[in-house]
């Protein structure tokens, strides 16, 4: 996760290993979940939350309340929204590189950083 300022300088940027996950879906809204938790105690501004995975953001963007098995989380990101502007924005693979990186160095031990 990086917390960019408006210039796009970086005030964070974290990871941390999820140990039980069933497929990539729950990895994303595991992600936004605890980005939106860290930016806003970081932040006042409008958050965009950025993300490559299309579905994610479709699932936090219904109106519906979602009844899948990862309803709690959506939930709970969605709750976030009602405390701060929240712009939920698709991004390509390529502008999410540091993200990648930043999982990647996380797959070869098992530590969290900030």
């Amino acid at each position: 996760m990086i917390l960019r300022d408006e210039k796009g300088g970086v005030i964070f940027a974290s990871y941390r290993k999820l140990f039980h996950c069933n497929e990539a879906l729950e990895v994303e809204l595991q992600y936004m979940m605890e980005g939106l938790k860290l930016s806003l105690e970081h932040t006042n501004s409008t958050i965009l939350l950025q993300s490559d995975c299309a579905m994610a953001l479709k699932t936090i963007s219904e109106a519906s309340i979602d009844s899948s098995a990862y309803g709690h989380l959506v939930s709970e990101i969605k709750s976030y929204f009602s405390t701060r502007v929240v712009i939920p924005v698709k991004i390509i693979r390529e502008q999410n590189r540091v993200a990648h990186c930043l999982t990647n160095y996380d797959r070869c031990g098992d530590s969290i950083a900030c």
